[in-house]
């Protein structure tokens, strides 16, 4: 099974996912076992298809993006809606591409964690990404920034994209969110999207370069039937679906 593994990984790396999906496939017909068969569903086309709306198309993260992750880093303001302690990025171009390349090609078992860039008619407008995903509990972490220039209805359709992908491929019950105290318009944002207030987790963090600590607001949503129910008539008007 080890070796099963690295080869659909070094097949991945060299963007030679369909070759991946096929190995893999083969074995899975002549040796089946859960293990492979679970590696096999993560080789599955679902995860690299592009998310599509209206408005929105969400691309999985990767090289072609460096330039505008880039640009995102350094922009404080996007950074302080979207995920004020993400890691440095790469110093280096050629350094950032390989990080995208790696994180494109990876499983969601392995990193649990899925990146799509939010593209509207102008070109790459945003960032949503599902971290922390546990397929044993069936949750995970939702996160989203867009570019001010973005129209208002770009963020909303992006965010129920990926929850209807949370909730079908990745078979996600639950997410959380996450949020500086006061940053009051992502509350309200996540609040329109369904998610309710669970509680406050006081001094949780320290605020990178200072002394200081921060609280941080938390919210979840219940991926099910009701939500759906009661989302319904948004999805309508933002996706042209119920």
């Amino acid at each position: 099974m080890t070796a099963i593994a690295a080869e659909a990984a070094a097949l991945r790396g060299s963007g030679r996912i369909d070759e991946a999906r096929a190995l893999l496939a083969s074995r899975l017909r002549d040796a089946p076992n859960e293990q492979l068969a679970f590696l096999a569903w993560q080789h599955a086309p679902v995860w690299w298809q592009p998310l599509e709306g209206p408005r929105a198309r969400l691309e999985r993260r990767g090289p072609d993006d460096a330039a505008f992750v880039r640009r995102c880093w350094a922009d404080a303001e996007f950074m302080a809606r979207f995920n004020r302690l993400a890691a440095p990025l790469p110093a280096g171009d050629e350094a950032l591409r390989a990080t995208l390349v790696r994180e494109r090609s990876a499983l969601v078992g392995d990193s649990r964690a899925l990146h799509w860039t939010i593209h509207d008619h102008a070109g790459p407008a945003g960032i949503v990404s599902l971290v922390d995903i546990a397929f044993n509990h069936r949750r995970g972490e939702f996160l989203i920034g867009v570019l001010p220039r973005a129209s208002r209805w770009l963020a909303p359709e992006a965010a129920h994209l990926v929850l209807e992908f949370a909730a079908g491929p990745l078979k996600l019950e639950r997410l959380s969110a996450h949020f500086y105290p006061e940053n009051t318009e992502a509350q309200r944002v996540a609040a329109k999207l369904g998610f309710e207030r669970e509680g406050l987790l006081r001094s949780y963090l320290r605020l990178p370069g200072t002394q200081q600590r921060s609280d941080l607001v938390i919210a979840g949503l219940l991926l099910d039937d009701a939500f759906f129910a009661r989302s319904a008539r948004m999805r309508q008007r933002l996706l042209g679906r119920p």
